[in-house]
């Protein structure tokens, strides 16, 4: 077992993704399409290689208000080392035009876009587009594209010509819009992705076989269904779908007969949720494969690439390509393609202080292929104190910032007791192959549910501590270390009281409604010391901050239950002091 003071020196020992080897040797290095420090916020990017190999980006600007709001294209003539100024293709007035994508056959170029107005919530869609004839040198005045269906999205990949001449564009429906549904958010939406298709070299597009998929979702606000579809071409001529998807992977399909029917619908191995991938063919001395780009984690970031050999059924360890991250901001929507010098390219919209730019990143198929250094991999095992909070900037975020070169994994999610965090340890905590892993658990175990009539908590405090035992024991035999954290304090306030208000809890002061909790934090203490584990006493923390004069605890807690910035703040300080100091 690595000792954890040589896992922090291991940390904190990697060199720079910007440093760059020789010419013929593995090199990657990073370059910034466009910046938001003229105040425009660059989202949604898609690439692709035209004809005479100049790389072509588009993406959707927002710059000072609604009216601006616009598709963009910029071009590299230098297989993408340096990008010229962005054109406007398209801009709706009154509309928000987004998910750009591209499909190049030969010189003729289309450029698509989805129009929204979300005065009415989202209910219909419109595919507006531009075509060039000159290999993008001038463009035609945007015309609508029929899709099929009222709401249509997810035309964020690059379109495909097949090796049969057929034209791919992958994008997706909404099936409760379908039926004169307006929704609010993507959360409420049941999605199916397919592609639309042109026999005809883009004069008329139809649509083609779509897919769908039902799963248990990893956050309300996920999606349903199957969403943002990536393409590509193998060599066999069948086509290869990763999906974006609200479950904990993307999700795969196959075609054999030019995308009108999708076979082998269901998750790929590759883990992540809520984010699109990209995909690529290339080619490396000699062999063809594909390479694909996507957010490996549950939030959106770190944004990684990996190669494959077998068609997508085996792929390469990932590499982080948007290193460093800022803020916990995300880094996705990627599109990536291999230049005409054979560099491999990767753009994405990454956010930074202050706003959000489109990023690109370069590197060599060696660099894709070879082994990486060993990682280590740190995961957050909770419930909804370990889990992403809205804007929050939670212990996960800062510990990822703090060590940039570990791989930090938030298996938090919100409700969890530790009963129900046991039915999913081999798959969310043990499956990663960790090194390290906090286990924050007591809240939810601890509650009793006095406005349903219950008088007991949910997980009696025994088994609570055998849970925690057993979490300890089969980390142990792993060769991972296991630190328990004791559960934070809690704090009355107006809600709180209406829902818990009653006996066993003591609506008095705090120290009544932490009267079932504080068995759960003996707990605990008790285990750590017995197992002889780190512990990150976090109720003791918060509550001799609470005691400082001119503070409480509420000044730690976002709501009376879970820490906010500040309570997080002091966890992720405490658990980089333990990885300093042992």
């Amino acid at each position: 077992m690595v000792l954890l003071l040589d896992l922090m020196a291991f940390l904190c020992s990697g060199a720079s993704m910007s440093e760059t080897a020789a010419d013929d040797a593995p090199s990657f290095s990073h370059v910034t399409v466009a910046s938001h420090v003229d105040g425009s916020a660059n989202r949604w990017p898609c690439m692709a290689r035209l004809a005479d190999g100049r790389l072509l980006v588009v993406w959707s600007q927002l710059a000072t208000g609604a009216k601006d709001d616009a598709i963009v294209a910029a071009f590299s003539v230098d297989h993408g080392a340096t990008w010229g100024e962005p054109e406007r293709l398209i801009a709706n007035e009154g509309l928000t035009d987004a998910d750009p994508s591209i499909v190049v056959s030969g010189e003729r170029v289309w450029v698509t876009c989805t129009s929204v107005s979300f005065a009415e919530g989202i209910r219909t869609s419109a595919t507006w587009c531009v075509r060039s004839e000159d290999n993008a040198a001038t463009w035609s005045e945007p015309y609508e594209i029929p899709m099929g269906h009222r709401y249509t999205c997810g035309k964020t990949h690059r379109g495909l010509r097949l090796e049969s001449g057929t034209l791919l564009m992958g994008y997706s429906w909404d099936v409760l819009c379908e039926q004169g549904t307006a929704h609010q958010g993507e959360g409420e939406m049941d999605l199916r992705a397919g592609v639309m298709r042109s026999t005809d070299n883009g004069e008329t597009w139809v649509n083609g076989g779509d897919t769908h998929a039902t799963y248990e979702r990893v956050s309300g606000g996920a999606v349903s269904g199957t969403d943002e579809p990536a393409l590509v071409e193998l060599d066999d001529g069948s086509i290869y779908m990763l999906m974006r998807t609200g479950a904990d992977h993307l999700y795969q399909a196959r075609s054999t007969d030019d995308g009108q029917t999708w076979q082998g619908v269901g998750p790929s191995p590759l883990y992540g949720s809520n984010a699109p991938a990209a995909l690529s063919a290339f080619e490396a001395d000699g062999r063809r494969g594909i390479f694909v780009v996507w957010d490996n984690a549950l939030r959106r970031y770190p944004l990684c690439a990996a190669a494959s050999f077998d068609h997508g059924r085996t792929w390469t360890p990932p590499r982080d390509i948007g290193h460093p991250y800022t803020g916990g901001g995300q880094a996705s929507y990627p599109s990536c393609v291999q230049a005409a010098d054979g560099t491999l390219l990767a753009v994405w919209q990454q956010d930074v202080p202050g706003g959000r730019d489109v990023r690109c990143a370069r590197f060599s198929p060696a660099w894709l292929i070879e082994a990486p250094e060993p990682r280590t991999t740190v995961v957050l095992f909770g419930d909804s104190t370990t889990a992403p909070r809205g804007p929050l900037r939670i212990f996960a975020q800062l510990l990822s910032e703090a060590l940039p070169d570990a791989k930090v994994i938030n298996a938090g999610i919100g409700s969890n007791t530790t009963d129900m965090a046991r039915k999913r340890f081999e798959r969310d905590v043990l499956a990663h192959d960790p090194d390290v892993v906090t286990v924050f658990f007591g809240l939810n175990d601890a509650a009793v549910d006095v406005w349903k009539g219950a008088t007991e908590p949910r997980v009696p405090v025994e088994r609570y501590q055998e849970n925690l035992r057993h979490f300890v024991e089969v980390l142990r035999e792993r060769g991972a270390t296991a630190v328990l954290m004791a559960p934070n304090p809690l704090a009355w306030t107006d809600e709180l009281r209406k829902r818990y208000g009653k006996p066993p809890y003591n609506t008095e002061n705090d120290t009544g409604f932490n009267v079932i909790l504080s068995e759960y934090v003996v707990a605990v203490r008790a285990l750590a010391k017995s197992e002889n584990v780190p512990l990150i006493d976090v109720n003791r923390i918060f509550l001799d901050c609470a005691e400082a004069e001119g503070h409480s605890i509420h000044d730690l807690l976002l709501d009376g239950m879970h820490p906010n910035d500040q309570g997080h703040r002091l966890i992720a300080d405490a658990l980089l002091a333990m990885l300093a100091l042992r």
